[in-house]
């Protein structure tokens, strides 16, 4: 093993310590050292303007004197040193100097030997102590507070103009809270301001820290997907959850429940850097955050306030300490405030914003402001009322345009409304300078928000400023008494508006994750829209828009509307399908198991069950209407019938209104002409023209069911139609039959002039034995109607065609009783509709009973009854099934299988008795339904009565 060299000895320890001290002064001589007793920030302002060439020295000074004139002869003798007759003739122009400040500032000082000779020192000073290690920006943990030293730029190439930055002065830096309980009473943590950015350092000969690793070649984007249907909240109330109030006063819980967590967005937290090796926050910081700036140094957070803010937004959910609002967000660290620590290097403004916009951040949280000092003690928020009409043209021409450019590239922007240490609420009114910036720059409001401090009661905290001018995009949130994670894996409690901001940030990022196709001016609208504003919430000059609250966020605002494939925005309610009972729930049962996609009033996008499209979704039954079996069972009481004796029979109900035939109500004519017999029909029920009720005219007063008409034709009511009737043997006859009527209206809040056309054949037998028979074929067609299904969207214009046949029989057992029965099939189609671009059903009715007449006075009989029902098909669908990237829904193709789930049965048994010497009858009939409207487990039982005269 090769043996180390041996150790230099003391004298040449010295000697290089000496040298290296020399070699380092060399680059300050260029820039003279400005007066020691201002702070350290107005210092680097001095340097970074003396480096400027003449030609860019009136653009920045000029602004830097009007915001800072108390600075004016400090400033001004600076820059003028060792400077030549024209730099010092140009600075005297610029600030206006009168002869006399000509003469007494403009004076050659020493100080580069001095400088050289405090270097050296220093280097010997270094040999003393052993010499070494590293920059204190790379430690994660903050050093020993040490004297500050005097900065060390180097010249830089000449810049573009810009603007300078407003440099207030900074406050000593507060120490970072030890992570124990904190008083029930603590002080409101003290507000970062923001400082300058610092002269560049004239890089040590040392090798440059590596570059952030690229990231791998990105996979393919998701489909955007709108939030699912939400669980039960009550599963995310954990005791991480409750460690931190905030989180409940926000109602986190019920964003959570929808799915949302942050995943995928990266939240700036422009601040004091960020413990990027915090346990709450490891492997959730942004690529390239791990940086102050590309190349270095490390990003570390001497002071604690960013790494609070920073877990208060995105601490993991991992059942320690406390988790943040957003727990799988990404937190980019931005170091734009100095913390505390020597050397740490900080952001400007521009520098800042363009590292947020090249990094990917969305939303950029700012818990900081700029402090003014009050009389009394303590301190307020620099507002804009602080400025005078120059400033303010500087914040807004200058300052605001650059915020607004991070904005085009959709980034949100949340500022605390700045605190207030005076103890007198009325000088915090308004709020902070920066809070308030759309104030100056309307085009900023969309895409900004302000956030005041509530305590754990609820109402705002006595150190917070009020939302004031900034009311219109203000809101309120938790800020006291804020549990989160402190730099060296500790966590502890902070109050003050930065706290606030924090949880706006965070549920922002929910948001975003919830919604992804909604823009940043979209998702700013949405949290200002669902805020809390009832009780003293509504108090605007104080909360502004209210408390945030993500239950009311996260679910639909306003009615849910179905966005059609012609941009057209229509109601649920407009969109509803009225089905009929022939479909029972076969409809709403397949769309049960096809999720589509709405958009809520603030265009948000909702996945839902495609069952809200059927009328009456809440209810899977449909009340039974017992009294439309109580109006069949009284029908007969309205007719009257006259005849001529010569083969004219007339048949009128007259309950009508109006006079000629609509006076005369229902109407039925017959006119026998030999073996040729015709028929017509004004304002009837289409079902009994022709089959079993025509086939033995008995039943046409029995029982209360519709057992004995035609199924399709009784789709239809008031119906007008005419037939021709042609007996061509003694047995058989043949008829045709064709009908105009109206459509049936189900919905109860608007109806349509619809009307179904049907035509229908019949072949009939009479034979001598008892037996009688008939065949019908025949075709309806309908209206926008579907076996009578309604829904304008759905069918549009188009007709539905039901081809259908039926056999009726009735068998005399003997003189007194009779069995009869039927049967109807059809197969109905349709195309060419809007959201139903096809549809082929099947579909069947029967009736099975039993008639009799044991007495001249007495009609009893039974029956079994199954009404139309479809047995079987499918439809094809066009329905908003996906969301595209640009927030547009996608329409697809969708088929189903259509079954009637139950089957509709009746049962009943039913008399009537006629008095011998007196026009009246009396009838009843007990009846059990099943299934009702096909729907399974709709049933009931009912005994109707009737009375009435013939006349």
């Amino acid at each position: 093993m090769a043996l180390p060299p041996p150790p230099f000895p003391r004298v040449s320890r010295q000697l290089f310590a000496l040298a290296l001290g020399a070699c380092l002064a060399l680059p300050a001589w260029a820039v003279p050292l400005p007066p020691v007793e201002l702070p350290g920030a107005i210092q680097n302002e001095f340097v970074r303007l003396y480096q400027l060439p003449d030609h860019m020295l009136r653009l920045q000074l000029e602004p830097a004197l009007e915001i800072f004139p108390e600075y004016r002869e400090d400033l001004v003798r600076y820059l003028g040193e060792d400077a030549s007759p024209q730099r010092q003739a140009l600075l005297a122009d610029i600030a206006k100097a009168t002869q006399t400040e000509r003469l007494a500032w403009f004076r050659s000082t020493p100080g580069k030997l001095g400088l050289v000779a405090a270097a050296v020192g220093a280097g010997a000073l270094a040999s003393k102590s052993g010499g070494g290690g590293g920059s204190s920006s790379e430690e994660t943990r903050p050093p020993a507070p040490q004297p500050p030293s005097a900065p060390q730029p180097v010249p830089v190439p000449p810049q573009p103009p810009v603007a300078p930055e407003p440099v207030p002065v900074p406050p000593q830096p507060p120490v970072a809270p030890e992570p124990v309980p904190v008083p029930p009473q603590p002080p409101v943590a003290p507000e970062p301001v923001p400082v300058p950015p610092q002269p560049p350092v004239a890089p040590e000969p040392a090798p440059v820290p590596p570059q952030p690793p690229a990231d791998p070649d990105p996979e393919p984007p998701e489909e955007p997907a709108p939030p699912a249907e939400p669980v039960d909240p009550e599963q995310f109330r954990t005791a991480e959850f409750q460690r931190t109030w905030g989180l409940s006063s926000i109602r986190a819980e019920h964003a959570y429940a929808r799915g949302a967590t942050g995943a995928g967005v990266t939240v700036a937290v422009v601040d004091t850097g960020v413990d990027i090796d915090h346990p709450e926050l490891s492997g959730r910081i942004a690529p390239g955050g791990e940086w102050v700036r590309d190349g270095g140094p490390r990003m570390t957070d001497g002071d604690g306030h960013g790494t609070h803010v920073a877990g208060t937004i995105a601490a993991a959910r991992d059942g320690q300490g406390m988790h943040g609002v957003a727990p799988e967000a990404r937190i980019l660290p931005i170091k734009f405030l100095h913390d505390g620590v020597e050397g740490s290097t900080t952001l400007g403004t521009r520098d800042a914003l363009q590292r947020q916009v090249e990094l990917g951040a969305r939303i950029s949280n700012n818990s900081w402001g700029e402090r003014s000092n009050v009389a009394t003690g303590g301190y307020r928020s620099r507002t804009l009322d602080d400025l005078d009409e120059g400033q303010r043209a500087y914040y807004r021409d200058t300052l605001a345009p650059l915020y607004r450019e991070a904005q085009q590239a959709g980034m949100v922007f949340v500022f605390a409304a700045g605190n207030n240490t005076s103890g007198n609420t009325a000088l915090a009114a308004q709020p902070s300078l920066y809070a308030a910036l759309p104030v100056l720059l309307p085009e900023l409001q969309g895409q900004w928000l302000a956030v005041v401090n509530i305590q754990s009661d609820g109402r705002i905290s006595a150190g917070s400023h009020r939302c004031g001018d900034a009311r219109a995009w203000c809101l309120a949130a938790p800020g006291s008494m804020v549990y989160s994670s402190m730099p060296g894996d500790g966590y502890a409690h902070m109050s003050g508006t930065s706290m606030a901001a924090p949880h706006v940030s965070g549920a922002l990022a929910l948001l975003m994750d919830l919604f992804p196709t909604l823009s940043a001016a979209q998702i700013t609208q949405r949290t200002l829209v669902s805020a809390d504003r009832s009780g003293i919430y509504a108090d605007a000059d104080t909360y502004g828009q209210g408390l945030l609250d993500l239950q009311a966020a996260s679910n639909p605002i306003g009615v849910l509307m179905i966005n059609t494939a012609s941009g057209e925005l229509i109601t649920l309610d407009q969109a509803g399908l009225a089905q009929s009972p022939a479909l029972g729930n076969a409809l709403r049962q397949s769309l049960a198991r096809v999720d589509l996609v709405l958009k809520d009033s603030l265009d948000a996008p909702f996945r839902v069950s495609g069952e809200m499209l059927a009328e009456q979704a809440g209810s899977q039954r449909t009340r039974i209407d017992s009294e439309a079996y109580r109006q069949r069972l009284e029908q007969e009481h309205h007719m009257q019938t006259l005849s001529d004796g010569r083969g004219l029979q007339l048949r009128f109900s007259g309950a009508g209104e109006g006079s000629g035939l609509q006076a005369m109500g229902q109407v039925q004519a017959w006119q026998q002409l030999g073996d040729l017999a015709l028929s017509a029909s004004f304002n009837t029920d289409p079902s009994w023209s022709q089959g079993l009720a025509r086939l033995d005219s008995r039943l046409s007063d029995s029982g209360v069911t519709q057992a004995f008409g035609n199924p399709y034709l009784s789709l239809g009511q008031q119906a007008t139609g005419a037939g021709m009737h042609w007996q061509f043997a003694p047995a058989w006859s043949a008829s045709l039959q064709v009908q105009l009527a109206e459509a049936e209206q189900r919905f109860a809040d608007r109806s349509d002039s619809a009307r179904q056309q049907g035509m229908q054949s019949e072949w009939r037998y009479q034979g001598e034995h008892g037996l009688s028979a008939s065949l019908q074929l025949g075709v309806l067609t309908e209206q926008q109607r579907l076996l009578g299904t309604q829904g304008e969207q759905w069918l549009g214009g188009a007709d539905s065609h039901t081809w259908f046949q039926g056999l009726n029989l009735s068998l005399a057992l003997n003189e007194h009783w009779q069995l009869f029965g039927r049967y109807n099939t059809g197969l109905s189609k349709v195309s060419g509709g809007r959201w139903l671009e096809s549809a082929n059903l099947r579909s069947d009715s029967f009736t099975l009973g039993l008639l009799g007449e044991p007495h001249a006075q007495w009609q009893l009989g039974a029956l079994v009854y199954q009404p139309l029902r479809v047995s079987g098909g499918e439809a094809r669908l066009q329905l908003p099934t996906g969301l595209n990237a640009d927030n547009s829904v996608a329409w697809s193709s969708t088929a189903l299988e259509l079954s009637a789930q139950g089957r509709h049965m009746e049962y009943e048994l039913f008399f009537r008795y006629e008095l011998p010497r007196l026009p009246m009858s009396f009838k009843g009939s007990l009846l059990h339904v099943r299934d009702y409207q096909n729907q399974p487990g709709n049933n009931d039982s009912m005994l109707l009565l009737n009375t009435g005269l013939r006349y």
